[in-house]
């Protein structure tokens, strides 16, 4: 049975230094939920609040409507995979996967032990390993052990801490799409950890991007990368330019500035128009790069092939960088060193203020997103 999590203004300290000050989320029933974030944030503290290895200094924590703060983690049904997989060296597969089922409060007869731990060896493809010690298993396989053994117990909860993170980058997106299939199959609510933000955008429903132990921003990934709450949200999931822009009044219109050129403002933005700096985030993708017409004058400083795409490194005159990524055509590539000019797609750029703790763009939700209703 997978469960909704509720927690109410978390409040986690060590000594003075205060890493989680006041967060609160609801995280649905069998949602793959993910704590994304810079190292340091609170992601891990928080992931371990909720399974019970870190002490709560305020706040409240729930499993459907059972307040868990003071429950004895062997008893709050979470299934846990580490970032070194946390799989006993001396056991066999079978005996890693069969392991969690030996230590219940119920105990299991052998025979349906061995048929559970079995089933969910198959569901991990690595039945044909059952005998085999970790030492002969490649990383990915060693995951899958890990990933079987957590699940095996079936659990209410499955927290994963930073499960990829020593894997190169082939099997991380093997073992991503592994996971979130699991995860689908199962429908068990999975609370996950990382830093990745590519990985965050693979395998989730929802994701709170998190930055000195508050949350930022909570959304599916597709709403995140292209309406970011705030500054700090845009620069931190995916790759962005920033110019330096101004909203105007001119003879009763408003007006967008920014990188030399001007565009109404009025179909864009949803904040009272009047004159005020802003600062304009464009996605590579998000310009639009021609080699002559109207736009923003830039340089190609250099480029990279990335197969489908081409990805420009342009200076305007001002001497600001950016990125652009256009479609590869064939016998088509700009050279160093070309004058091209650059448009932006105005129905998808995002305009903070000054000091980019909002965003003025129509439809985006601004409000302290740490007491927010999930």
């Amino acid at each position: 049975m997978s469960v909704t999590i509720k927690i109410d203004h978390a409040h986690k300290c060590y000594g003075n230094n205060v890493i989680i000050e006041d967060l609160s989320v609801r995280i649905r029933e069998g949602e793959f939920f993910t704590l994304l974030g810079p190292s340091g944030c609170g992601k891990t503290t928080l992931l371990r609040m909720i399974a019970g290895f870190n002490s709560i200094e305020g706040g409240d924590f729930y499993f459907n409507d059972t307040r868990i703060n003071d429950m004895d983690p062997s008893k709050r049904r979470i299934g846990m995979v580490f970032q070194n997989y946390a799989i006993f060296p001396h056991l066999s597969v079978r005996e890693n996967v069969m392991f969690g089922l030996k230590n219940q409060p119920v105990k299991l007869p052998k025979a349906e032990m061995a048929e559970q731990a079995e089933k969910f060896m198959k569901l991990m493809h690595i039945e044909e390993y059952a005998e085999r010690k970790p030492e002969r298993l490649s990383g990915g396989q060693q995951q899958r052990v890990a990933l079987a053994r957590a699940l095996v117990i079936q659990p209410d909860v499955l927290l994963m801490d930073e499960p990829l993170s020593n894997l190169d980058a082939k099997l991380r997106v093997e073992m991503r799409e592994t996971i979130r299939s699991i995860q689908r199959s199962v429908g068990i609510t999975t609370v996950y950890v990382t830093h990745d933000q590519e990985e965050a955008m693979a395998v989730s429903d929802r994701i709170a991007v998190m930055n000195l132990g508050e949350i930022q921003q909570i959304g599916t990934p597709q709403a995140i990368y292209q309406r970011p709450a705030n500054l700090f949200v845009a620069s931190f999931i995916g790759r962005t330019n920033l110019l330096d822009g101004e909203i105007r009044m001119e003879n009763g219109v408003a007006m967008l500035h920014a990188g030399g050129v001007s565009a109404p403002a009025a179909t864009l933005l949803d904040e009272e128009k009047k004159n005020q700096k802003v600062i304009v985030s464009v996605r590579p993708e998000e310009f639009i790069i021609t080699r002559g017409g109207e736009g923003i004058e830039a340089t190609v400083v250099s480029s990279t092939f990335l197969g489908l795409n081409m990805h420009y490194f342009l200076r305007l005159a001002d001497g600001t960088d950016v990125q652009v990524i256009k479609e590869a055509e064939i016998d088509d590539r700009l050279q160093d060193g070309e004058t091209v000019r650059l448009q932006m797609k105005l129905g998808k750029i995002n305009v903070f203020c000054e000091d980019g703790s909002r965003n003025l763009v129509r439809g985006v939700t601004n409000d302290n997103v740490r007491k927010q209703e999930a």
